[in-house]
């Protein structure tokens, strides 16, 4: 569970154990109680350029407040030492590819490089967040910006607004119902407006004919 200490803002992440609570546990810099990150405390959604998740800031994802590179650090995996990443890791880095993540860029909280870690963790294999001695030129380095939600043309369900999100010619929908409403009891079908819609107009995942398309 992520506590936020009020004094220095700084979050923590902590174990509580059934019937513990998160004010129990002091921040380990000023010695205050923390304070649990609550919904009410997001900052928005982004998309973390490492692995490509929408995450939000201040509950599942950080902002970073220096140049830092992503990097492949070798050690331990179990019972087994790994000298080289695996392909998940290996798709994350040359997503990356070796560009700066610079201050204001927001990432996973998975990555964060301040997160307190338990005992023997810098042995352990995997991708972390390293300073930049030579960040180079900061036009050049990684800042994601905050994602907008706009509706799905189709089925009017909120999307993030990305480009590949816009189909670039006149489409119809691959689907000719959706499913509204979270709760059980609530959920209906609702009919799907086939269109024809206009080109670079927004579909969600469901809705776009090009990933019906792609499963077949």
């Amino acid at each position: 569970m992520n506590g936020r200490c009020p004094r220095c803002t700084q979050t923590h992440h902590v174990r509580i154990r059934r019937s513990d609570k998160i004010g129990n546990h002091d921040c380990p810099t000023c010695g205050v109680p923390l304070q649990g990150v609550t919904s009410g405390r997001s900052r928005g959604r982004y998309l973390c350029p490492i692995d490509g998740y929408v995450v939000t800031l201040g509950q599942t994802a950080v902002q970073l407040d220096r140049p830092m590179r992503l990097i492949f650090r070798p050690g331990e995996f179990g019972r087994w030492q790994v000298t080289a990443p695996g392909v998940v890791d290996a798709e994350r880095l040359e997503r990356v590819a070796g560009r700066v993540l610079g201050p204001g860029c927001v990432v996973s909280d998975c990555y964060d490089p301040d997160r307190d870690r338990p005992d023997g963790w810098d042995g352990q294999a995997g991708l972390v967040l390293v300073d930049a001695d030579e960040a180079g030129d900061p036009a050049a380095w990684v800042v994601n910006e905050r994602l907008t939600y706009r509706q799905c043309a189709a089925c009017a369900s909120r999307i993030p607004d990305l480009p590949e999100r816009h189909v670039p010619t006149e489409w119809t929908p691959s689907r000719a119902w959706a499913t509204k409403g979270r709760s059980q009891y609530r959920r209906s079908q609702v009919p799907v407006d086939q269109g024809p819609h206009p080109a670079d107009s927004l579909a969600c995942t469901d809705c776009d004919p090009r990933s019906a398309t792609a499963r077949r």
